[in-house]
């Protein structure tokens, strides 16, 4: 049977990460041929990153919490990896993999579009037989972004989610801040946060 393997992705670094662990993913994403940022950008405790055309398939999903909605949304997701499509094959996936969250009066709301890469080998992948599931083709976007390596609980997320919304309003930065984005690169607790830079 054929295994499908999610590669550590390298789509969120920021400042404070060594150099040295930077430079290993990096490594790890030219092997796997994993997503990688076209253009980069230091500021202050956050990076700006330009990222290219990419396909993924996602769902939306509303649920209590965040981890509700990630479980319910990833099962959907690797059904249809797994031939839960109407060409009935494997549809190789990718790293990161993660939800756009949507906030409302600083509070994240509990609606989600869960999702995961497709590689870029996939040119034309096929539809989902699940109605609420759908593959997306995102055009080049550019997102300021944070990098975690820790694992967090539900409420540590939400106060990552705020603080990093504080810190680019209090900066003056044009960004898209109805909804947000996070990446997961591993089990362990590697994810990146991004909003949605509104000025480019």
């Amino acid at each position: 049977m054929l295994r499908i393997f999610l590669t550590v992705s390298v789509l969120f670094w920021n400042q404070l990460a060594a150099q040295k662990e930077v430079e290993k993913v990096v490594v790890l994403c030219e092997q796997d041929d994993c997503p990688k940022p076209i253009v980069v950008i230091e500021d202050k405790n956050y990076e700006e990153m330009e990222y290219k055309f990419r396909r993924r398939v996602e769902t939306e999903v509303h649920a209590v919490n965040f981890k509700s909605a990630m479980e319910i949304g990833l099962e959907k997701l690797f059904n249809y990896s797994r031939c839960g499509n109407v060409a009935g094959t494997v549809v190789p996936i990718s790293a990161p993999w993660g939800v756009f969250g949507y906030l409302e009066n600083g509070k994240i709301q509990h609606k989600f579009r869960v999702f995961l890469e497709i590689v870029p080998e996939v040119i034309n992948p096929p539809e989902s037989t699940d109605p609420t599931v759908k593959t997306v083709f995102a055009p080049p976007v550019w997102y300021y972004t944070r990098a975690f390596d820790k694992k967090v609980d539900e409420e540590q997320i939400e106060e990552r989610v705020i603080q990093f919304q504080k810190d680019l309003e209090q900066d003056n930065q044009p960004f898209n801040g109805t909804f947000f984005v996070i990446a997961f690169f591993s089990s362990h607790g590697l994810m990146g946060l991004g909003f949605e830079n509104a000025g480019e």
